[in-house]
């Protein structure tokens, strides 16, 4: 176990960086963007995912699930790069093209360039997708923790450039994506350049590939769909600002997204690896599992007891956003602990129930927006989709541990899960901060007392090292 906390953590050095350099970026961007030109970023970020989404066509799960099995790694990784690339482009000349309507579709009004900044930011995203994947299967941690913070210094730095040079609208933070991406490429190309040399498309191998990874483009279009329903029907019902304040919100719960993004780096390759190896790897998995809950749920209490300190540092039009941020704690702590039950799934290739999992977790959330955000706003769509996300890791483990069983203890999540809701929901309608700082300080105290054995194991393997 030692190996696999050593690797978390060189993994996990560019995810604490980018936390850092976040929890310094936001509070000064707030300061220069109105929430509303925060609300049209959002926007744009929507329609990039799902076009990301259909450009890779399902490739990059291709390239980690067959990462391990073929000898020939830069054959790999160009038969999968080479046609993701070039749907890209495809996708590319219609933004282009169409960039009118896609305005007013998005905004209600043409925005000049927008078709080009679509373009720009999907190729240089897909590029940047397969130049992480490389050096994340390759398991060299404090490459890829340097590249996380590169990224961020260069979308931060980027933005606020374009913000002091071009306008405080929602074009600065797109060309501060933008930068962030190419900075990270280029360092990429450069220390990784040994394992890309070109290789030929090779047709019977790019059809393996293909049959394994289409499944996952309507599975992570739906789960964009998921994902993004807050936002759509915050478009529908709201306004702008509103979409804005809940952007920010999500800044509350970036330390967690943060720690998501980590694990979830260097828990794919390990999982797989192990599993190719011996797959009679079951306990190993529940211990994993437990060690994952427990850290999680007890960030996740942490985060929500100082958020109304954090957001102290926002712009002062920002600070309602601190009711909207409670239930969008479960989002990152209800995905990442799933991604240590659905191995199931994946390690048998049944990857259609990923499409059933998420249509379910997306019709439920659909369904809570539609009810609560006419009637609560921002905040409804927050418990809405904090909600789903408990269905969707329900769903998640219960399928999956069909195929493969594993002893994972279910009671003590459901029991953490249970206390999170109760401080999210004192923290999204109580605004008593004496009773809210205590129900965090007896929760926490729960959470550590009911995971103590792993946090026993946690400080006995920190002492050691």
């Amino acid at each position: 176990m030692k190996q696999y906390l050593r690797g978390f953590l060189s993994f996990s050095l560019g995810t604490w960086f980018r936390a850092i350099i976040g929890f310094i970026s936001t509070p000064v961007i707030s300061y220069l963007i109105v929430p509303e030109e925060f609300g049209r970023a959002s926007m744009f970020t929507l329609v990039y995912n799902v076009a990301l989404l259909f450009s890779l066509l399902g490739l990059d799960q291709s390239f980690v699930r067959y990462y391990y099995e073929k000898q020939d790694k830069s054959e790999t990784f160009w038969n999968c790069l080479i046609p993701s690339v070039v749907f890209g482009m495809g996708i590319s000349v219609i933004f282009i093209l169409f960039e009118r309507p896609l305005s007013v579709v998005l905004y209600g009004k043409h925005y000049r360039w927008i078709g080009l900044l679509f373009a720009l930011s999907l190729l240089t995203g897909i590029l940047q997708r397969y130049n992480q994947l490389s050096i994340r299967m390759q398991k060299k941690g404090i490459l890829f923790s340097t590249l996380d913070i590169i990224s961020s210094l260069g979308n931060f730095g980027g933005t606020v450039l374009f913000v002091l040079t071009l306008s405080g609208s929602f074009y600065a933070i797109v060309l501060g994506q933008i930068v962030g991406n190419i900075s990270a490429l280029i360092a990429g190309f450069l220390a990784d350049r040994s394992s890309r040399k070109f290789a030929k498309l090779n047709i019977n191998l790019l059809r393996i590939f293909l049959k394994y990874g289409l499944p996952f483009v309507p599975s992570s279009l739906l789960y964009w769909l998921f994902s993004s329903i807050d936002r759509i029907s915050l478009r529908q019902y709201s306004t702008f600002t509103e979409i804005g304040l809940y952007s920010a919100a999500f800044k509350i719960v970036s330390v967690m997204q943060l720690l998501q993004s980590g694990f979830t780096t260097f828990w794919i390759p390990v999982a797989y690896e192990k599993y190719e190896l011996n797959n009679d790897s079951k306990e190993f998995f529940k211990k994993a599992n437990t060690m994952v809950s427990a850290i999680l749920f007890v960030a996740g209490i942490f985060v929500l007891g100082f958020k109304d300190l954090i957001f102290l540092l926002f712009a002062k039009s920002y600070r309602e956003a601190s009711y909207i941020a409670p239930f969008l704690i479960l989002y990152p702590i209800m995905y990442t602990i799933s991604e240590t039950t659905v191995l199931g799934i994946n390690f048998s290739k049944k990857t259609h129930w990923h499409i059933v999992i998420t249509s379910l977790s997306a019709i439920a959330n659909f369904l809570g927006n539609t009810l609560l955000v006419p009637i609560l706003g921002a905040r409804g769509a927050a418990v809405s989709t904090g909600l789903s996300y408990i269905l969707f890791f329900i769903l998640r483990t219960v399928i999956a541990k069909k195929y493969y069983p594993v002893d994972f203890d279910l009671g003590r999540i459901y029991l953490c899960t249970l206390l999170t809701i109760t401080v999210a929901a004192a923290g999204t309608f109580v605004k008593n901060y004496a009773f809210y700082g205590i129900l965090c300080v007896l929760v926490m105290l729960a959470i550590l007392l009911i995971y103590r054995d792993a946090f026993s194991y946690i400080k006995n393997q920190l002492r050691k090292k």
